[in-house]
Parts: structure tokens; sequence; C-alpha cells
């Protein structure tokens, strides 16, 4: 058995953890105090992070949506998993995974008065994986803020698409060449990622009804349609419009709901106005189905004869499940959303006198 220090084995457990190999109890705790690491892993320490990495990278390919067999362009590909789409492809982690591992052992994360992360090489494929997959076990915890402010994650492309709540700014500035990385080899990291993806976004729709402060709707929905317009620009260029399917994926439980549940907790004490404008941006998924579904129209349009006719049909058999009844759900849901509740002149309801009139207003 491999002998290994205290804080490689700290760095061994969390390296476990991020990768879904192992429980968040054992590593609750090293994000609450400053722990100290050696500068270099020790050989048998570093034998069994190359190892964690190796086996937990491909597990988590397979769990986030690469054991599906599904379709994907070009149509000749037929329906398969992402193994037997793809030769497999070399999973380089370069010292920006080392050293964010080593960061976050060392870092009181979870409290005020962590040092910087000390690291600055562009990301490789495999790279913005494990920086995705940081990202996806800090969302929602004390330790989110620091994460999300440490340059290294804000410039990974992945992290930005997933957790557009964790990176508003950063997400302001994508443009369509920014995702060129993540749709080269073929594009096989999206094509893995796509449940993982329909998750992520789906959890965001459903978190907006929980907003109350009309001006954090705004900056998700300012944040989302960033990211899916630059997002939905770079596949269409790539012909590549099959990675956008999660977004259909993640929405189509929600399109049969009514619009209210996106902005159903606003502030009372919230003007018309700020509300008209949160309930604007809480579409920002919505206005990307509209996209979406003119593509539809144009796959339906190609005929038998015409080049691509294989594709778009490809791409008709994997939407069918949201279909012409489901945009035509979104359409009329932003719709609804861009709808003021009340006129411009109404005084809010919580000022209306109840005893002035028997009728509600």
């Amino acid at each position: 058995m491999t002998r290994v220090s205290p804080s490689e084995h700290s760095m061994l457990t969390l390296a476990r953890a991020i990768l879904g190999l192992g429980g968040m109890a054992p590593v609750e705790d090293l994000f609450r105090e400053r722990h100290v690491t050696a500068p270099k892993l020790s050989p048998g320490a570093l034998h069994a992070l190359r190892d964690t990495l190796a086996k937990g990278t491909v597990r988590a390919l397979a769990r986030t949506g690469g054991a599906r067999k599904r379709r994907h362009l070009p149509a000749s590909t037929g329906s398969a998993r992402l193994w037997e789409r793809h030769r497999p492809p070399t999973l380089r982690f370069s010292l920006l995974c080392f050293n964010t591992l080593r960061w976050m052992v060392e870092q009181p994360l979870a409290v005020p008065g962590h040092l910087p992360l000390d690291a600055d090489a562009p990301p490789t494929l495999a790279d913005e994986l494990f920086l995705y997959l940081c990202c996806r076990m800090v969302a929602g915890t004390a330790c989110e803020q620091a994460v999300a402010s440490q340059p290294q994650f804000q410039r990974s492309v992945l992290c930005l698409l997933g957790f557009p709540e964790m990176f508003a700014s950063k997400a302001m500035r994508l443009e369509a060449a920014s995702f060129a990385p993540l749709l080269a080899e073929g594009g096989w990291l999206l094509e893995a990622l796509q449940d993982e993806l329909a998750l992520r976004w789906r959890r965001l729709e459903e978190s907006k009804g929980q907003l109350a402060e009309p001006k954090h709707l705004v900056e998700l929905g300012a944040a989302q349609e960033a990211v899916l317009n630059a997002f939905l620009d770079a596949v269409d260029h790539a012909g590549r419009r099959d990675l956008a399917g999660f977004l259909l994926q993640a929405m189509r439980p929600l399109v049969d709901q009514p619009a209210s549940r996106w902005a159903a907790n606003l502030s009372v004490r919230a003007s018309l106005t700020q509300k008209a404008e949160a309930r604007r941006s809480a579409g920002a998924a919505l206005r990307g189905l509209a996209r979406m579904g003119r593509w539809d129209a144009e796959h339906r349009a190609v005929r038998f004869f015409d080049d691509g006719y294989e594709d778009a049909q490809v791409l008709l058999a994997e939407w069918a499940s949201f279909g012409e009844p489901g945009f035509r759900l979104a359409s009329e849901r932003e719709r609804e959303l861009s709808t003021d509740l009340l006129p411009a002149d109404a005084a809010p309801l919580d000022t209306l006198s109840t005893s002035s009139s028997g009728s509600a207003p």
C-alpha cells in the first residue's frame, strides 16, 4: 500500500470528492482551516493522483452523459456512446490542475482571508473538465465566492457555460470564438456533458422563482443570455447545432408551467418597472429556445434531395420530444413574461385599499 503524508492524503481525498469517487463529508473540514502542503508530491502520491484523475475523469464523463446512446452530427456516426463515436482522447492535465487542487487544500475557502490561486496557464480540455467539476462541488456553498473570484476559473469557458450565475461579469464578455477549444477534437467534451449541462440549466431556471430582489434576476438573466448567444453562435457556425440539445432537455418539463413561476417571489416593495425588467430577464433561456425553434423550422424545410438532409433528420429526431409544441409553449411563456402584470400608471397591489371596493382590483 502506498504511504503518503497527511497533506498528500488530503489532496487525494479532495481529488476523489471532486471527481465523484468519494463523498463530501471527509473534505468539508479542509475548507474551514488553512493547511500546509509540500511543493511536490512524493512518487507514491503522484502515482495515486494520476490514477485517481485517469479513472475519475472517465467515470465522470460516463456519468454526465457520455454513457448514453444518442445521435450526434454528422449523421453518419449513428446512435452510439461517447467512446464509440470518438477515438479515446488524450486527457492531459497541466500544472493548473495540480495547483488548483493544492490551493483548495491549503486555503480556508469557506471563510474570509484566503490567498489567491497562483497559477497562470491556459486550461487543457482535461483541465476544463476538472475546473467545471470543482465548481459543481462548491456551487451554493460558502466556498462558491472564493472559487468564482479566481481568474483561472473565470477563464474557463466550460465553467461559464455551466455556471453563468457564478461568473456573471465574465459571461458578458463571451464571444462565439471563446468556445472554439470546446468544439475542438470533434466536440467530445460537450457531447459527454449534455445530461450534466441540462441538469445545471434546469436548476438555474427553477431557482429563479425563489429570487426576491429584481436585480438578482436581472443579473442572472443577463449572464444566461450572454452565454447562450455566444454559445449558439459558436455551434451554429461550427455546424454542431446538436450540442445545444441540453437546453431543450433542461426546459422541456418547465415550459408546461405558467410563466409566473419564473418570477414568483419578487419583492412587493419593488417598483413595477423593476418587476417588468426582472420578468423579461427571467426569459433568457426561453429566448434561446426561440432561436432553436427557428433552427427546427429550417430543418423541417430541408428536402430529401437537399444537402444536409441526413443531418437535419437527425436533429428533428433528437429534438422530437420537444418538437413544435414545445417551441410554441416556450414562445408563449416568454411573451407572457415580457408583458407587464399591470399598466404603467397602476398602483402597487400592496398599496390598494381592500375596503374601498368589494372586488379584487
